[in-house]
């Protein structure tokens, strides 16, 4: 398939905008790596693990579970519950993916994190939504993530506790940078703050990734109801001035 004078330039852009990322990547893949050999995991199984199931905190939270000795179906469960929330992201891209085919929306999907989602907002909220640029960001992040986890299990035999680095705090520190140009108005710094201490909150009394599910949902309701009561003042100005006219 040809790809367009503006599809290789939104592809390079993508590239280019993913390269401050993949370096976190990269750094905590390789913890994955080394702490998924320390729960008994070969090499090639660790590799795969990342290539097949790409979630960071459902890869740390299984090998975890691993090392516990726990049962499948739990496992499958924790995955499951941790990643509810690409449901709310994948409902807030859905207008910039409408003009793309089934087809490439499954493929697309597959690429879908929580950085991928962040970059690829900001984008298309100032530029039109373009696949290459998306196939650029997510397989940069894909690849990465994988490079990272095989690192882990080359350096794993060197390092007895990768935990111990403090680099996984380099997450952290992408998702505050992420979140700052989210930050574009009151409403939305008032949201940010307010399903942060949601989170943090139900983080304590909820099993893990439903916390996350809790502050998201609370987070959609907001964009969701905010909208229609800007429109509905809106209107109910137009109409006053209307009347004044008449």
């Amino acid at each position: 398939m040809k790809w367009s004078a503006q599809s290789k330039a939104s592809f390079h852009r993508g590239i280019w905008d993913s390269l401050p990322i993949t370096a976190s990547y990269i750094l905590v893949g390789a913890i994955f790596g080394m702490m998924s050999g320390q729960a008994g995991l070969s090499p090639w199984q660790s590799v795969a693990m990342s290539a097949f199931v790409y979630s960071g905190a459902a890869q740390f939270s299984a090998i975890a579970m691993i090392a516990d000795h726990a049962s499948m179906w739990a496992i499958v469960l924790t995955t499951c519950m941790l990643n509810t929330r690409h449901l709310l992201m994948g409902l807030s891209l859905s207008p910039y993916y409408q003009r793309f085919s089934s087809a490439q929306v499954n493929g697309l999907a597959y690429l879908l994190t929580d950085e991928q989602y962040a970059i690829s907002l900001n984008r298309f909220r100032q530029h039109p939504s373009e696949a290459s640029y998306i196939v650029a960001v997510g397989g940069s992040f894909l690849a990465s993530w994988i490079l990272g986890t095989w690192l882990g299990t080359v350096a794993g035999q060197w390092i007895p506790d990768p935990a111990s680095l403090g680099l996984d705090f380099s997450f952290t520190a992408m998702f505050v940078a992420l979140a700052f140009y989210q930050l574009t108005s009151f409403t939305r710094t008032l949201t940010f703050l307010l399903c942060g201490g949601l989170a943090v909150i139900f983080a304590l009394l909820l099993p893990n990734g439903l916390h996350l599910l809790v502050a998201g949902l609370v987070a959609f309701m907001i964009g969701y109801v905010w909208p229609t009561i800007g429109t509905e003042k809106k209107e109910n100005q137009n109409s006053g001035q209307k009347v004044e006219t008449a």
